[in-house]
Protein backbone atom coordinates (compact mmCIF):
# COMPACT_ATOMS: atom_id res chain seq x y z
CA UNK A 1 0.00 0.00 0.00
CA UNK A 2 0.97 4.03 -1.20
CA UNK A 3 1.35 5.27 1.84
CA UNK A 4 2.89 9.31 1.84
CA UNK A 5 4.78 10.42 4.57
CA UNK A 6 1.95 13.28 5.68
CA UNK A 7 -0.72 9.96 5.64
CA UNK A 8 1.07 7.76 8.06
CA UNK A 9 0.98 6.28 11.20
CA UNK A 10 3.52 5.71 14.07
CA UNK A 11 3.82 2.95 15.77
CA UNK A 12 2.06 3.63 18.72
CA UNK A 13 -1.17 4.89 17.13
CA UNK A 14 -0.79 1.25 14.63
CA UNK A 15 -1.30 -0.71 17.99
CA UNK A 16 -4.04 1.91 19.60
CA UNK A 17 -6.13 1.37 15.98
CA UNK A 18 -5.32 -2.75 16.35
CA UNK A 19 -6.55 -2.43 19.74
CA UNK A 20 -10.05 -2.13 18.55
CA UNK A 21 -10.14 -4.17 15.91
CA UNK A 22 -13.45 -4.91 14.29
CA UNK A 23 -14.29 -6.97 10.65
CA UNK A 24 -12.38 -6.98 7.69
CA UNK A 25 -11.46 -8.06 4.77
CA UNK A 26 -9.01 -11.38 4.65
CA UNK A 27 -6.90 -12.08 1.44
CA UNK A 28 -5.39 -14.50 0.27
CA UNK A 29 -3.89 -16.22 -2.67
CA UNK A 30 -4.87 -19.92 -3.19
CA UNK A 31 -5.17 -22.62 -6.36
CA UNK A 32 -7.84 -20.55 -8.16
CA UNK A 33 -6.01 -17.18 -7.82
CA UNK A 34 -6.92 -14.08 -5.40
CA UNK A 35 -9.67 -14.68 -2.83
CA UNK A 36 -11.59 -12.05 -0.21
CA UNK A 37 -13.87 -12.88 2.90
CA UNK A 38 -15.26 -10.27 4.97
CA UNK A 39 -14.55 -11.22 8.48
CA UNK A 40 -15.12 -9.95 12.21
CA UNK A 41 -11.81 -10.27 13.84
CA UNK A 42 -10.54 -10.32 17.29
CA UNK A 43 -6.52 -9.69 18.31
CA UNK A 44 -5.26 -11.99 20.83
CA UNK A 45 -1.79 -10.03 21.61
CA UNK A 46 -0.19 -13.07 23.34
CA UNK A 47 0.29 -14.97 20.22
CA UNK A 48 4.06 -14.25 18.40
CA UNK A 49 6.37 -11.22 18.98
CA UNK A 50 3.17 -9.33 17.30
CA UNK A 51 -0.04 -11.31 18.32
CA UNK A 52 -2.84 -12.65 15.73
CA UNK A 53 -6.35 -11.56 14.46
CA UNK A 54 -8.77 -14.69 15.16
CA UNK A 55 -11.79 -15.10 13.66
CA UNK A 56 -13.35 -18.25 12.43
CA UNK A 57 -14.99 -19.31 8.27
CA UNK A 58 -17.54 -21.79 6.97
CA UNK A 59 -16.24 -25.17 6.73
CA UNK A 60 -17.71 -25.06 3.50
CA UNK A 61 -15.74 -21.65 2.21
CA UNK A 62 -12.05 -23.08 0.88
CA UNK A 63 -10.01 -19.82 1.71
CA UNK A 64 -9.27 -21.59 5.37
CA UNK A 65 -7.33 -23.87 2.91
CA UNK A 66 -4.66 -20.97 1.93
CA UNK A 67 -2.38 -21.21 4.47
CA UNK A 68 0.58 -19.38 4.20
CA UNK A 69 0.96 -15.55 3.51
CA UNK A 70 -2.31 -13.65 3.88
CA UNK A 71 -3.07 -9.92 4.80
CA UNK A 72 -6.34 -8.59 6.26
CA UNK A 73 -7.76 -5.16 5.58
CA UNK A 74 -9.71 -3.29 8.15
CA UNK A 75 -11.46 -0.52 7.61
CA UNK A 76 -11.98 2.51 9.43
CA UNK A 77 -14.14 5.68 9.01
CA UNK A 78 -14.45 6.85 5.42
CA UNK A 79 -16.62 10.17 3.93
CA UNK A 80 -17.04 12.02 0.91
CA UNK A 81 -15.21 15.90 0.99
CA UNK A 82 -17.09 17.69 -1.39
CA UNK A 83 -15.91 20.81 -2.62
CA UNK A 84 -18.48 22.96 -1.08
CA UNK A 85 -16.72 21.79 1.99
CA UNK A 86 -13.62 23.71 1.94
CA UNK A 87 -13.00 27.20 3.49
CA UNK A 88 -10.86 27.98 0.43
CA UNK A 89 -12.59 27.94 -3.25
CA UNK A 90 -11.34 26.18 -6.76
CA UNK A 91 -11.43 22.69 -4.43
CA UNK A 92 -12.19 19.31 -6.30
CA UNK A 93 -14.15 16.18 -4.30
CA UNK A 94 -12.11 13.74 -2.83
CA UNK A 95 -12.55 11.29 -0.10
CA UNK A 96 -11.08 10.58 3.45
CA UNK A 97 -10.18 7.08 5.20
CA UNK A 98 -8.13 5.06 7.27
CA UNK A 99 -7.57 1.64 6.73
CA UNK A 100 -4.86 -0.93 7.73
CA UNK A 101 -3.01 -3.69 5.57
CA UNK A 102 -1.87 -6.60 8.62
CA UNK A 103 0.21 -8.84 6.76
CA UNK A 104 1.45 -12.40 8.58
CA UNK A 105 0.79 -15.93 7.98
CA UNK A 106 -2.29 -18.13 7.99
CA UNK A 107 -3.16 -21.23 9.89
CA UNK A 108 -5.96 -22.65 10.36
CA UNK A 109 -7.55 -24.55 13.00
CA UNK A 110 -9.84 -27.67 13.32
CA UNK A 111 -9.83 -28.16 16.97
CA UNK A 112 -13.23 -27.23 18.45
CA UNK A 113 -11.28 -25.80 21.50
CA UNK A 114 -9.47 -23.81 19.60
CA UNK A 115 -12.72 -22.54 18.01
CA UNK A 116 -14.91 -21.76 21.07
CA UNK A 117 -11.62 -19.99 22.44
CA UNK A 118 -11.15 -17.69 19.94
CA UNK A 119 -15.48 -17.54 19.75
CA UNK A 120 -15.22 -16.57 23.50
CA UNK A 121 -12.96 -13.81 22.38
CA UNK A 122 -14.68 -12.51 19.51
CA UNK A 123 -17.95 -11.84 21.57
CA UNK A 124 -16.23 -10.84 24.89
CA UNK A 125 -14.68 -7.67 22.51
CA UNK A 126 -18.41 -6.90 21.97
CA UNK A 127 -20.69 -5.15 23.55
CA UNK A 128 -23.08 -7.63 24.66
CA UNK A 129 -24.23 -9.81 27.94
CA UNK A 130 -24.32 -12.79 25.48
CA UNK A 131 -21.95 -15.79 26.56
CA UNK A 132 -21.38 -18.79 24.40
CA UNK A 133 -22.18 -20.47 27.52
CA UNK A 134 -25.78 -20.13 27.02
CA UNK A 135 -25.43 -22.52 23.64
CA UNK A 136 -26.28 -26.26 24.66
CA UNK A 137 -23.55 -28.98 24.20
CA UNK A 138 -25.27 -30.55 21.03
CA UNK A 139 -26.12 -27.19 19.64
CA UNK A 140 -22.13 -25.72 20.54
CA UNK A 141 -20.65 -29.21 18.98
CA UNK A 142 -22.82 -28.87 15.60
CA UNK A 143 -21.67 -25.14 15.15
CA UNK A 144 -18.23 -26.17 15.68
CA UNK A 145 -18.43 -29.33 13.58
CA UNK A 146 -19.51 -26.42 10.65
CA UNK A 147 -16.79 -23.90 11.14
CA UNK A 148 -12.93 -23.58 11.14
CA UNK A 149 -10.97 -21.30 12.87
CA UNK A 150 -8.29 -18.96 11.08
CA UNK A 151 -5.82 -16.94 13.22
CA UNK A 152 -3.24 -14.63 11.07
CA UNK A 153 0.17 -14.64 13.48
CA UNK A 154 0.97 -10.60 12.37
CA UNK A 155 4.34 -10.53 10.87
CA UNK A 156 3.72 -6.93 9.68
CA UNK A 157 1.28 -3.80 9.68
CA UNK A 158 1.00 -0.51 7.88
CA UNK A 159 -1.80 1.90 8.20
CA UNK A 160 -2.67 5.08 5.93
CA UNK A 161 -4.96 7.96 7.40
CA UNK A 162 -5.66 10.02 4.26
CA UNK A 163 -7.77 12.63 6.42
CA UNK A 164 -6.92 16.14 4.78
CA UNK A 165 -3.93 16.34 6.91
CA UNK A 166 -2.07 17.89 3.94
CA UNK A 167 -4.55 20.99 3.88
CA UNK A 168 -4.51 24.15 5.96
CA UNK A 169 -5.91 23.86 9.24
CA UNK A 170 -8.31 26.62 9.09
CA UNK A 171 -9.50 24.15 6.25
CA UNK A 172 -9.43 21.07 7.96
CA UNK A 173 -11.72 23.25 10.56
CA UNK A 174 -13.99 24.22 7.95
CA UNK A 175 -14.03 20.73 6.91
CA UNK A 176 -14.73 18.90 10.45
CA UNK A 177 -17.61 21.50 10.62
CA UNK A 178 -19.52 20.80 7.10
CA UNK A 179 -18.92 17.04 8.20
CA UNK A 180 -20.41 17.57 11.57
CA UNK A 181 -23.41 19.86 10.71
CA UNK A 182 -24.11 17.14 7.62
CA UNK A 183 -24.38 14.59 10.62
CA UNK A 184 -26.97 16.05 11.82
CA UNK A 185 -29.46 16.99 9.13
CA UNK A 186 -32.46 14.87 8.42
CA UNK A 187 -31.51 11.87 6.32
CA UNK A 188 -30.63 12.66 2.81
CA UNK A 189 -30.93 9.23 0.62
CA UNK A 190 -28.28 10.51 -1.98
CA UNK A 191 -25.20 10.60 1.30
CA UNK A 192 -24.22 8.41 3.95
CA UNK A 193 -24.37 10.16 7.78
CA UNK A 194 -20.38 10.86 8.52
CA UNK A 195 -19.23 8.59 11.40
CA UNK A 196 -18.40 10.35 14.37
CA UNK A 197 -14.65 9.09 14.27
CA UNK A 198 -14.02 10.95 11.59
CA UNK A 199 -15.11 14.24 12.74
CA UNK A 200 -12.75 13.52 15.48
CA UNK A 201 -9.82 12.86 13.70
CA UNK A 202 -10.13 16.03 11.74
CA UNK A 203 -10.18 17.89 14.94
CA UNK A 204 -7.24 16.18 16.68
CA UNK A 205 -4.55 14.52 14.60
CA UNK A 206 -5.13 16.00 11.44
CA UNK A 207 -5.26 19.52 12.66
CA UNK A 208 -2.61 18.95 14.89
CA UNK A 209 -0.29 17.76 11.99
CA UNK A 210 -1.63 21.11 10.06
CA UNK A 211 -0.53 23.09 12.67
CA UNK A 212 2.57 21.61 13.33
CA UNK A 213 3.65 22.02 9.52
CA UNK A 214 2.43 25.66 9.91
CA UNK A 215 4.87 26.67 12.63
CA UNK A 216 7.87 24.87 10.98
CA UNK A 217 6.95 26.88 7.85
CA UNK A 218 6.45 30.16 9.95
CA UNK A 219 10.16 29.48 11.90
CA UNK A 220 11.41 28.59 8.57
CA UNK A 221 10.47 32.24 6.83
CA UNK A 222 11.36 34.06 10.03
CA UNK A 223 14.93 32.12 10.00
CA UNK A 224 15.47 32.76 6.52
CA UNK A 225 14.69 36.64 6.72
CA UNK A 226 17.46 38.99 6.37
CA UNK A 227 17.83 41.39 9.32
CA UNK A 228 17.99 45.22 9.48
CA UNK A 229 21.65 47.04 8.95
CA UNK A 230 21.71 50.09 11.27
CA UNK A 231 24.72 52.50 10.12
Amino acid sequence: MYVPEHFSFDAAQLGALLQRVGAGDLVTNGPDGLDATFLPWSLNPAVGEHGALRTHVARVNPQWRDEGPAMVILHGPDDYIDPADHAEPGQVPTWNYITMHVRGTLVAHEDPEWIIASLDELVGAQPTEWSIDEMSPERLRGMTAAIVGVELRIESITGKAKMSQNRPSRDIDALADALEARRGQAEEPRYRRPSPEAVAYLRGPSRDHALARERAAERARTTRRPGRTIG
